[in-house]
């Protein structure tokens, strides 16, 4: 059969709900009363953690007296509280036992209480009891509810470090910005800083600016719409064309072979004679004894030679006209300081004829060579 405790309910019975509500109203009123005293409560007990009367680690200033809030210093300081008022209790008995044994071996009964001064005290026993368990139940109410805002706010901590840090960031550039400010105001003189109705007009002169932008903006469209479109008739035109290129492309390149073909071939016949050119020059030398040829200077052409005897002969032209200028000749004579042919080289400058004074040269040489100068 089941108890009629654990019965459940269909509805609220009409003879309880009048006394469920006077036992709310007592519950808030009795609130109503505890709330100033807990108030009261809090601001001495923080007083006395201010005072530094919790230093029950033995040290000059515990935990709890630097942090009075703590939920989990609270408990602690609780826990030694009661530790305490346990052993008090337990010597309050012994004390008590021991002064009723001093009676009972005087035969003293001490002082009598009635029956009524005792069922006074029972009773107000008993309404301490029930104000000593309201408050128990209060406090430990209260202690969770520190502790559930304890362990909240400590969730939330890393936030409010982080919000409380942009906080200060943006107090210190709100300060630079004002600093700032004061300093602009400071350097520029009123008649220099921008006035409202200066502000309008550059504003209304940016709106005019912007129409003519725009307008702007929509011809240049127009024009690049129509640029668009003869690019598209060009387009259309060069692939119309473009067989044609290829033909030519493919002509320009039959004619670069050709071109090809026939520089091959001048440059075949320009090889031959630059080697022609070389063969006669070196037959020259041997022939003549031509042993090497010097330019001194941009307008002087020396040339040394071998034989019949080795002599030297220098020609010298005139740098604008390039005519003959001037001439030296050394033949060397055995003995004698050499051959004079100044008159030879005097009727070549006036003839401007080069060949003639060279001839004149390798004629005397000979000479000198056979022996008969």
């Amino acid at each position: 059969m089941a108890s009629p405790l654990l019965a459940p309910r269909s509805s609220i019975d009409s003879s309880d709900t009048p006394a469920s509500i006077e036992k709310v109203r007592e519950v808030q009123d009795a609130i109503e009363k505890v709330t100033p005293y807990l108030a009261e409560f809090k601001k001495a007990y923080l007083e006395r953690a201010e005072r530094g009367e919790f230093n029950t680690l033995g040290s000059s200033q515990s935990m709890l007296s630097r942090h009075p809030t703590y939920p989990v210093l609270m408990r602690s300081e609780a826990a030694l509280q009661q530790d305490y008022l346990k052993k008090l209790k337990s010597k309050f008995i012994e004390t008590a036992a021991k002064a009723q044994f001093l009676r009972f071996i005087r035969n003293d009964d001490g002082q009598q209480w009635g029956a009524e001064e005792n069922e006074q005290l029972e009773a107000q026993n008993q309404r301490d009891k029930a104000e000593l368990r309201d408050t128990k139940i209060r406090l430990q109410q209260s202690f969770d509810r520190a502790t559930q805002l304890a362990r909240e706010l400590e969730a939330e901590r890393p936030l409010l470090v982080k919000e409380a840090k942009e906080a200060n960031r943006l107090a210190r550039e709100v300060n630079e910005m004002r600093l700032e400010l004061m300093r602009l105001g400071r350097d520029k003189p009123v008649e220099e800083r921008l006035t409202i109705p200066a502000a309008e007009e550059i504003l209304d002169n940016q709106i005019v600016q912007l129409q003519e932008l725009d307008t702007e903006l929509h011809s240049l469209q127009e024009s690049a719409a129509s640029h668009k479109a003869d690019a598209k008739k060009v387009e259309k035109e060069i692939e119309a064309l473009r067989p044609a290129v290829v033909q030519a492309k493919a002509q320009l390149q039959a004619d670069a072979a050709a071109a090809r073909a026939e520089g091959r071939e001048e440059a075949e016949a320009m090889s031959r004679m630059c080697d022609w050119y070389t063969s006669a020059e070196e037959m020259y030398k041997d022939l003549f004894g031509l042993e090497a040829i010097d330019t001194p200077s941009e307008n002087e052409l020396r040339l040394q030679y071998s034989k019949p005897v080795p002599y030297t002969v220098s020609l010298v032209f005139n740098p604008t006209t390039k005519q003959l200028a001037d001439a030296k000749a050394r033949i060397p004579l055995l003995g004698l300081p050499g051959v004079d042919i100044s008159e030879a080289i005097d009727l070549a400058v006036d003839a401007n004829d080069g060949r003639q004074l060279l001839a004149y040269a390798r004629m005397k040489a000979t000479m000198v060579a056979n022996g008969r100068v």
